[in-house]
């Protein structure tokens, strides 16, 4: 591909995010609200207080964002669109500060609530929503009591999420350990304070949701021994389990922990299975019961960061259908995680939602660049999606750990395969179980994939790895720069398309 047709689909590109100004929009508040976010982080939690320059700072990533479209359209394509972007950055810095501002004053608010209690013995009473560990659990007692908290027992307690509790405690803040900033991680989550249980009465019926997940995942215990019965229900409910510290060192070392959890794929096999039970009605009724049925799961799932992208990303697609509109699957996912930053700007700490939001971008993308490159179906539908996936969320590990593991490409390209078959096996075996007891051996297929599963993490985790310290911004850029190029190149555009006809006459039309 010649340079000058390389420029055409560049200069096409830009004329499509001008027509639909929302996608400058939201990457404007993005960048607005991660570098905001910064600022509340170290203002809060390293007590720097607000000053001019700390502010100067958080606005310069969106400054240059805005000075960078003002120039591509001056100087590439000959247009002015200053009017248009200057609207733009003042829109989005006015919907991030408001998000900001707000997070600033909830985190603050609740900070000063556990800091008045701390020390003290309280009684509180709120809803167990997971098991964190052997002895912790994630307790939220609401917006009238200290918001979500660790509660802490002092020996192992055999409770579940659903429960409600009234507990005796005595509040504590998180402390850091020399290797690892535990209090920073939980600060992110917006966990500030640790209760130390000393006496607790807990019956059912906090969450009707979660004590029917508590039901299924019974169901699957009974059935199916450890650590595979854990893995079965960490991957299609998304309930955090404890392993043992061996096979958890195992998960780690291979780089597949972040598998055991439900995702994109779940959502979609709750809107599949709405269609086969509706399959006799038509309309646009159905999309909404979708939106309601993904919201259902989503709750049911506990809302992990994974699945909070899919199913917004998913209800904003349904609802389009609905209201009867087309609906770009990219767009969308912009959308999506650009409304999910304004609910919560510390996500862009959360691994998880950077991995699905990552990994699913590339899905949308690449795969079509490689339509006449790859002839072999198998490629194509199994090896291919892994390897996006991977390639796209590498540099994000590296920021995050600052090394990544070759071992752990490798297992994710093998693995994944495995995990989604279990997905769609554990799921119906679950289910037909809850209803009728004596089918365990409908549980055979989940079992044996999980086995394999298993068995390939304890050997993958015993071969020295070989671990590639790179600095990770350059990695990063490198990257993804790489993979934008390769899809400008790529990416199947036909010549009568709309904006490669009109980039032909760009010189001749103005915008504003």
């Amino acid at each position: 591909m010649s340079l000058s047709v390389l420029k055409q689909r560049y200069i096409a590109l830009m004329l499509f995010f001008i027509d639909y100004k929302v996608l400058i929009l939201c990457f404007t508040i993005l960048v607005t609200v991660i570098s905001g976010s910064i600022l509340i982080e170290k203002t809060i939690f390293n007590g720097v207080g607000f000053t001019s320059v700390g502010i100067f700072n958080s606005l310069l990533p969106s400054l240059i964002l805005f000075l960078l479209f003002i120039v591509s359209y001056r100087v590439i394509m000959g247009v002015y669109f200053f009017r248009t972007i200057y609207i733009i950055f003042l829109l989005s810095s006015f919907l991030a500060c408001i998000s900001l501002y707000s997070k600033y004053e909830k985190v603050t608010s609740e900070i000063q609530k556990i800091h008045s209690f701390t020390g003290k013995n309280v009684w509180v009473t709120g809803v167990v929503t997971s098991r964190e560990s052997s002895n912790t659990f994630l307790f939220d007692s609401g917006k009238g009591g200290l918001g979500s908290s660790l509660i802490r027992f002092a020996k192992y307690t055999d409770l579940h999420a659903g429960q409600r509790c009234k507990l005796s405690v005595k509040v504590v803040q998180p402390s850091s350990f020399s290797e690892f900033d535990y209090k920073r991680y939980l600060f992110r989550k917006g966990i500030y304070s640790i209760l130390d249980v000393l006496e607790y009465e807990c019956k059912n019926g906090g969450s009707k949701l979660l004590e029917i997940r508590y039901s299924l995942e019974r169901v699957v215990e009974r059935a199916i021994p450890e650590p595979e019965s854990s893995l079965l229900i960490g991957i299609m409910f998304g309930s955090k389990r404890v392993f043992t510290d061996g096979f958890n060192e195992a998960l780690r070392n291979t780089g597949v922990s972040h598998v055991i959890a439900a995702s994109g794929y779940n959502v979609a096999l709750v809107a599949n299975g709405i269609d086969v039970i509706l399959r006799r009605i038509n309309g646009r009724f159905v999309n909404i019961l979708k939106i309601f049925g993904i919201l259902l799961f989503s709750i049911f799932s506990g809302f992990s960061a994974s699945l909070i992208r899919a199913s917004t990303m998913s209800s904003i697609y349904f609802f389009a259908l609905f209201i009867g509109r087309y609906c770009n699957k990219f767009s969308s996912l912009l959308l999506c995680i650009t409304l999910l930053m304004l609910f919560n700007p510390f996500l862009i700490y959360d691994i998880g939602f950077l991995f699905s939001f990552l990994s699913t971008t590339g899905l949308i993308f690449l795969p079509s660049c490689f339509e006449k490159l790859i002839r072999s179906k198998f490629v194509k539908e199994s090896v291919l999606p892994s390897v996006i996936s991977i390639l796209f969320t590498v540099p994000v590990s590296i920021l995050f750990f600052g090394k990544v593991s070759v071992i752990s490409v490798i297992s994710n390209i093998l693995i994944i395969p495995i995990i989604s078959g279990s997905i769609f096996w554990g799921l119906g075996a679950t289910l037909l179980n809850f209803i009728f007891p004596s089918l365990k051996l409908l549980f055979l297929i989940p079992y044996v994939q999980l086995l394999i599963f298993k068995y390939f993490v304890q050997i993958s985790s015993n071969i020295d790895m070989v671990e590639l310290s790179i600095n990770p911004y350059i990695f990063g850029i490198f990257i993804y720069l790489s993979i934008f190029i390769f899809c400008l190149i790529k990416y199947p555009i036909s010549s009568s398309n709309y904006y490669i006809s009109r980039v032909r006459y760009i010189n001749d039309r103005k915008y504003c």
